[in-house]
This record gives C-alpha cells, sequence and structure tokens, in this order.
C-alpha cells in the first residue's frame, strides 16, 4: 500500500537540523537555458536499481538537454545521506522519500512546491485521484507525488487450511468470520497452528479499524479517533488471545515486523501483508496461498491507496523544471511504467496501471486485482500526518505488546498511548 519501511525521523540527526532548515528556505533559484544536469537519488536493491537505470536511460533519450546523474543504495543511512546533503547546500534535486518524513522535509522548506510545475504545463495529473493528490500535500502545496502505491491484503494458506479441514472465508467476511476462522484452525491442529497471527501491535491494521468506523488514525492536526474505538481493536486481540486463536505473545513479537513469515514457516494460517509483497511471499511456499481485501470492509471500507514511497524535488534544485520533467516521466509515461513495472507498488495514475501491469499473472496479478477494487471502492487517502508520527508509531506498538504481556489492561494501555502520543504530536 507491505514494503517494509524503517520509521526513521529527521530527529535522529538533529545537529544539522539548524543548518537545514536555513539551506532549505533559499529562495527559488533562476532558470537556466542550455543543457543542465540533475541528480536523482533512491534507495533499493539490485533489481530496483537496474530498473530505475533503464526508465532514466529512456528519459534522457526523450530529453538530450538533461543529463541525469545516478546516485543510488542501500536503505540504511540513506535518511543521514540526504539530510548531510541539505546541510551543505547540495541536496540532489530529485529524491525518493518515503512518507514518515514528508511533512518533516516540507514544514523546513525544503521541498520544491509541485503545483508550479502542473500550472506550467510541466507535470500532469491527469489520472490521479484526488485524495491521493491530497496524501502528499503539505500546507496547500504539493510536495511530492506517489512514486508506487500498495494498499492493505490479508491472505490465506490455502493448502494447509485445506489438510486441517477448515474452509478459508469467503468474500466479504468480518473480522468475527476471521476469529472464527482462526480459532477452527487452532481447534483442527490441536494447538499446533494458529489462524492468523496477533496484530494488535499494528497500527497499520487499526488503521484500517478506525477507518471502516468514520474515523482515522492520524489527521494533521493529531489523534482522528476516539479512545473507545482503539479499545475495540486492542480488545479484539486480547479475545482471540484468550481463546487460543493466536499464537502466545511470545511467538506473535517474533513476526511483528514480518509477519508474513509466519505463514511460510508454517506457525498460521494467515496474515496481513501489503498487495505490492504477496508474489514475494507466495515464492517462498509451496502452498497454494489466496490473496483478498481486509475483514469487516463491508459496509464502510478502510483499505486506500497508501504510498510505498514518493517522489520529491528539493527546493534547493537550480533545474526544478528539469527536475519535473523528469518526475512527470517517471509517474506519467507509458514507456516508463512498462519499464519499472510494479517494483516501487502500482502506479497511481490510472492511465499507466495497464502498462504497468502488463505480463503479470499469477499471485502479482491477483495483488493487482486487490489493488484495483480500492482503486474502485475504497477508503479515502489520509493527509500527511504531522511531525512525530513515526514515533506514535512505535508508541502504538509498545503499548500493544504491554497489553499481549499482561503489563497494562486494554483501558490503562489506551489511556497510557493517548496521552503519550499527544505529547509526541504537541
Amino acid at each position: 500500500m507491505f514494503t517494509r519501511r524503517k520509521t526513521l525521523t529527521i530527529a535522529g540527526v538533529a545537529a544539522a537540523a539548524l543548518v537545514i532548515g536555513l539551506a532549505g528556505c533559499s529562495s527559488e533559484p533562476a532558470a537556466e537555458e542550455g543543457p543542465v544536469e540533475i541528480r536523482f537519488t533512491w534507495w533499493g536493491g539490485d533489481a530496483r536499481h537496474e530498473l530505475t537505470n533503464a526508465a532514466l536511460d529512456a528519459f534522457e533519450a526523450a530529453n538530450d538537454d538533461i543529463t541525469v546523474v545516478r546516485d543510488f543504495g542501500g536503505f540504511d543511512g540513506y535518511l543521514d545521506k540526504i539530510t548531510t546533503q541539505y546541510a551543505g547546500g547540495n541536496s540532489p534535486d530529485v529524491i525518493q522519500l518515503y512518507n514518515e518524513v514528508l511533512v518533516e522535509f516540507a514544514d523546513r522548506g525544503q521541498l520544491y512546491d509541485l503545483n508550479k510545475a502542473v500550472d506550467e504545463d510541466l507535470l500532469s495529473l491527469e489520472g490521479w485521484p484526488q485524495d491521493v493528490v491530497d496524501m502528499t500535500t503539505v500546507g496547500g502545496e504539493l510536495s511530492a507525488l506517489t512514486f508506487g502505491s500498495t494498499t492493505h491484503a490479508y491472505f490465506f494458506d490455502e493448502t494447509k487450511s485445506a489438510e486441517l479441514g477448515v474452509e478459508t472465508p469467503a468474500e466479504g467476511y468480518t473480522w468475527d468470520d476471521l476469529g472464527a476462522y482462526s480459532a477452527a484452525i487452532a481447534k483442527a491442529s490441536d494447538g499446533k497452528v494458529w489462524g492468523t497471527t496477533d496484530l494488535s501491535h499494528s497500527y497499520q491494521i487499526f488503521e484500517v479499524w478506525a477507518k471502516q468506523r468514520g474515523e482515522e488514525f492520524l489527521t494533521a492536526d493529531g489523534i482522528g479517533f476516539t479512545q473507545e474505538t482503539l479499545e475495540s481493536f486492542w480488545q479484539y486481540w486480547a479475545d482471540l488471545r484468550d481463546a487460543g486463536a493466536v499464537p502466545s505473545p511470545d511467538v506473535s513479537t517474533e513476526y511483528l515486523g514480518t509477519p508474513y513469515d509466519a505463514v511460510v514457516q508454517g506457525v498460521v494460517t494467515s496474515t496481513f501483508l501489503f498487495t505490492n509483497q504477496f508474489q514475494s511471499v507466495a515464492d517462498s511456499t509451496p502452498s497454494e496461498l489466496s490473496i483478498s481485501r481486509m475483514p469487516g470492509e463491508s459496509p464502510d471500507p478502510g483499505q486506500y491507496l497508501r504510498s510505498a514511497m514518493n517522489l520529491t524535488v528539493s527546493s534547493q534544485s537550480k533545474h526544478p523544471e528539469a527536475a519535473a520533467r523528469l518526475v512527470d516521466f517517471l509517474l506519467n509515461s507509458e514507456e516508463a511504467n512498462e519499464i519499472l513495472g510494479t517494483d516501487r507498488g502500482f502506479p497511481s495514475n490510472a492511465d499507466v496501471f495497464g502498462p504497468a501491469t502488463t505480463g503479470l499473472e499469477g499471485p502479482s496479478a491477483e495483488a493487482a486485482d486487490i489493488f484495483e477494487a480500492v482503486r474502485a471502492d475504497g477508503s479515502p487517502a489520509p493527509v500527511p500526518a504531522p511531525i512525530g508520527s513515526a514515533a506514535v508509531n512505535t508508541l502504538f506498538s509498545e503499548y500493544a505488546q504491554q497489553v499481549q504481556f499482561g503489563q497494562l489492561s486494554v483501558s490503562e494501555a489506551a489511556t497510557q498511548f493517548l496521552a503519550a502520543a499527544e505529547s509526541e504530536l504537541g
């Protein structure tokens, strides 16, 4: 919507913050004529680098007045590198950035307002859902556009379920249906396998739960849900633990960041992932897997088109027009999307969904169907979360685990979490 992302903040490099703020707030540079050179930075593995370089080659072939210097590597240290470059006034022109730090960069004036590029016909928003555009709009400025989208999904081990004589939930299933399925798996296996993982720690799952109840996890102003809704979520999982339908807390903690591994390893028969992960998980097990939308999506859906990562243009760029042309090419051209495929997730622009997904089959095609179903009938994407949201995400997991291990009651944990979250969000 998951591609695992670490929730780092710029606070981790606070020593550079003042310098960054000053560097980021420089006046907009004047456009220059003639051939220009821009720098593009991103993180990823070898396969992503190969695809991205091929797309950049295609861009240069179509724009012989622009040369793209490629600056790429792994995720570890990525944010520190970008922060240091901003501090030195030498940030890349185009930056792949993730959601948790988007508002922090935007609030410091470090991102070019892409609305200017739209106004100058350098960047098109045709085919883009308005709520997805709003998701990366900060303070009225279009700070980024999603560079690959995903959505939540649930998947089931059909092979193991059949061996245990338990039918997987049908389309349109509820949270209660999931609980009943999980309990049936545990009973049929004599407690050796559970039906699903304990997801009480996941703010991403709670986000869907809250949306299905007409609330939000976080809004631009802070907390967007009631304590009652949070308690109902944590109580749901507490009831499943009490019934022996989900793994014990010591087992659950082994799969906090990678719940799908519990299915691959035969610990559970279903869990949550993001659509762009389904193919790799399916490749990791001989079992037949099925994928569906989240439980409880009717009558009010909670799933939405979620940014896997974003493309931004630095406010320090000496060539923002050329940078915007690159962003437009990568996000909106059929040629680029045929090359990039779905490595970063599915394109938010519906007009290039076809080229990006041509040739998909098996699990990848099934995941694409889920994505398109959410595009057609999903919840609006949330607006950018305020500064401090990454810390709130961490707090959510910490308090949920205290409930899991019996250190706090559901009510105590909800009360304490909300107080701590409000403090982080200011």
